[in-house]
């Protein structure tokens, strides 16, 4: 007898994965393959959906392949993917227009426009502070009308890549659940697109997917597509979730009061919550559905953390990057090693790290910043207060989330991505946070999230809380030291308050014209 294996894809703006995994949860194999942009000038970032079914196509024919297993036993795929951003079909479901997702700034006064005439509401019913899907519309309706006659339905990349692959017609187009809180036109209480929001700004409905559940089966795969795949056609193909709260899933973060700290070019600290409940007080946390119905996500998103970590490496790194090629370590290692000398707080050194601007809550004029810096202080100094720059914003956003969900026992964070492998970092958040910290035991979570939801909707799982706890474990755990806790606190509040202080030297700074 045949064993059974799912299928996930994952969208991402660089990388595009595919995984083949048994019904326990044991990955079989996974392909990675490197997504194609280009960056024409600044502020214009292009994708093509077209580019991305090339690959997804080789990427599962290569998979297949390595795996040795027989394409017969794919019993469904799931899709995940980048959850900021839209693309246009016309009514033979052919792109239109571009994936354009947040890279590609032009649509940005479009935001403005939305959050200055409907903020409240569109944070009330759609969770968002900054929304992504609409303004988009709303930039080609205005600057592209010609484009924009065109198209039938826009929808977000997984779904584009799903219709490509099952031979939809635009009334099978559909976004799921976990995306809405990007659309910033969502009532995301009612499962349903807002009529308020859309008319406010002319959003025709007709023109936007049909809302769904994460794990509905929208379709199965096309005759071409499998062909092209080297799978047998027929296969159900199912919504998937958003990148993040995919991982979220997979991860286990399925029980109310607890925390994930997605440690990631753009990291995320997410609470589990059992409420819809808008930061309206603070403006500070977006509220995403979870693929578990009646389940969000409040999170605080940093831009670019990951990335500024990596820009700090290949600009003052060379001889760290010197030693690790010498040692067999990685220069963040060494970075790290250095850093764990100095005491709490940098003997007085804090940074902003905040290099592409302040997301949660808004602030898009801050930039870097180190302030507090004398003779004494060494390389190490500079990286330590760094990366606690980045615990102050997650001990920012634990106080949000404390004063909007009291009730919530927050028990502890559990900890993905590339930065949780460092030691260093992970002791750091837990003692500014004053929470454990669990490094999990595998980094294949959104791939792994996939394929939950496609077992759900196949009626392999029956509760995907439940069967989500049981295919990830620990590493590691990491528990705050009072001592420093306490200490801590001083720079969180310190923290928190700077940005009133420095925010209009920022502002007059942008405003001094470029040299020559």
């Amino acid at each position: 007898m045949e064993e059974k294996l799912l299928l996930g894809i994952d969208l991402g703006v660089t990388l595009v994965k595919v995984g083949i995994y048994d019904i326990s949860g044991n990955c079989i194999d996974i392909t990675t393959k490197e997504s194609t942009s280009n960056y024409p000038e600044t502020g214009v970032f292009l994708q093509s959906g077209d580019d991305f079914l090339k690959i997804v196509i080789t990427s599962v024919k290569e998979s297949i392949r390595k795996s040795g297993i027989k394409a017969s036993s794919i019993e469904g795929i799931a899709f995940s993917g980048q959850m900021g951003g839209a693309i246009g079909v016309d009514k033979d479901w052919n792109a239109v227009t571009y994936w354009s997702n947040p890279l590609d700034t032009r649509y940005i006064p479009y935001v403005t426009k939305m959050l200055e005439a409907a903020g409240n509401q569109i944070l009330k019913l759609s969770g968002t502070n900054f929304p992504y899907f609409a303004p988009k519309v709303l930039w080609w309706k205005n600057e592209f009308p010609d484009l924009y006659r065109r198209i039938s339905k826009f929808m977000v990349l997984s779904g584009f890549i799903a219709g490509k692959m099952g031979d939809f017609t635009t009334e099978d187009a559909f976004i799921d659940q976990t995306y809405l809180q990007m659309t910033g036109i969502a009532d995301i209480p009612n499962n349903k697109w807002s009529d308020e929001i859309c008319n406010e700004f002319g959003i025709k409905k007709e023109l936007l997917p049909r809302i769904v559940s994460s794990s509905t089966i929208v379709g199965n795969l096309g005759k071409r597509a499998a062909r092209e795949c080297g799978l047998k056609d027929g296969i159900p193909l199912i919504a998937g979730a958003g990148d993040k709260p995919a991982g979220y899933l997979a991860a286990g973060v399925v029980v109310p009061g607890l925390l994930i700290d997605e440690s990631a070019s753009f990291a995320a600290f997410s609470l589990c919550i059992d409420k819809y409940i808008s930061d309206i007080k603070n403006k500070t946390l977006e509220n995403i559905p979870s693929p578990i119905r009646g389940h969000y996500y409040p999170t605080i998103i940093l831009i670019g953390s990951g990335t500024t970590n990596a820009w700090f490496k290949n600009v003052f790194g060379d001889e760290e990057k010197r030693i690790a090629l010498e040692t067999g370590k990685s220069p963040f290692e060494v970075l790290d090693e250095r850093a764990k000398k100095i005491p709490p707080g940098s003997e007085g050194l804090l940074s902003i790290g905040l290099l592409g601007g302040r997301g949660y809550p808004s602030d898009p004029d801050i930039r870097g910043m180190w302030i507090g810096f004398s003779w004494s202080h060494k390389k190490e100094h500079f990286y330590r207060s760094l990366l606690e720059s980045f615990a102050y914003e997650y001990g920012h956003a634990l106080k949000v989330m404390r004063d909007n969900y009291p009730e919530i026992d927050i028990k502890e964070v559990r900890a993905i991505g590339g930065g949780s492998r460092s030691d260093l970092w992970n002791q750091i958040k837990s003692d500014v946070l004053g929470l454990t910290y669990a490094r999990l035991n595998r980094e294949d979570l959104t791939l792994l999230g996939d394929v939950l939801i496609a077992g759900k909707a196949l009626g392999i799982y029956k509760d995907l809380a439940k069967v989500a706890q049981k295919f990830t474990g620990e590493i590691k755990r990491y528990f705050p030291n009072e001592k420093n806790h306490k200490f801590y606190k001083k720079y969180v509040d310190l923290y928190e308050n700077i940005f009133d202080h420095v925010r209009n030297i920022y502002i007059d700074l942008k405003e001094i014209p470029k040299f020559g």
